[in-house]
């Protein structure tokens, strides 16, 4: 029997004619072909580029595409604060975040570093400058939240009587004034 015929059994009953294979995976093949064709161009794989030097199209219509999107309108960038400013160094922290950031630096640097620095220095009393504390501690400088040096009183600068490390920092405004930040014994 050659291919692609169709032959018709003989019997008492009348069974249904044999269509060969080929021309069915044929059909099938097809249809899975245009299947694929259509999925490819309604999710838009396959899109025609004009080229470089065409002019471009203009779409003259009557009533609103839906698939043209307004503008969307991008907030301004905040003008940028001057290099040397003290606040620009931090300025999206709030001031009572800056506060606690100080209070917790002006700590470590009397309960932590302070002992440490004495241990390392067997028969002195204070060190020189505050900065000389930041080996004892993961800070790099003696500087508060907002970017002003720590102040440090020891040995003969604190009162009569008085022992080990007072740290202070002026607050925000800067200035002596009653949102001082102190801390030492």
């Amino acid at each position: 029997m050659k291919p692609g015929t169709t032959t018709r059994q003989t019997g008492s009953s009348s069974p249904p004619q044999r269509v060969s294979l080929s021309r069915a995976m044929l059909v099938v093949g097809g249809l899975i072909g245009l299947a694929m064709l259509v999925v490819i161009f309604e999710r838009g794989a396959v899109r025609h580029s004009a080229p470089d030097d065409a002019a471009p199209r203009r779409e003259v219509s009557s009533a609103p595409s839906l698939t043209k999107r307004a503008p969307v309108a991008r907030p301004a960038l905040p003008p940028s604060a001057p290099a040397n400013s003290v606040q620009a160094e931090r300025p999206f922290i709030r001031s009572e975040t800056k506060l606690v950031l100080t209070q917790i630096k002006a700590q470590k640097y009397v309960e932590e570093a302070y002992p440490a620095w004495l241990r390392a220095h067997p028969g002195q009393d204070c060190p020189h400058t505050l900065i000389e504390l930041n080996d004892y501690m993961e800070d790099k400088d003696a500087n508060d939240a907002w970017g002003r040096p720590m102040r440090m009183l020891c040995g003969a600068a604190r009162r009569s009587g008085a022992t080990g490390i007072k740290v202070t920092s002026y607050g925000r405004d800067g200035e002596r004034s009653e949102d001082d930040i102190h801390f030492g014994n």
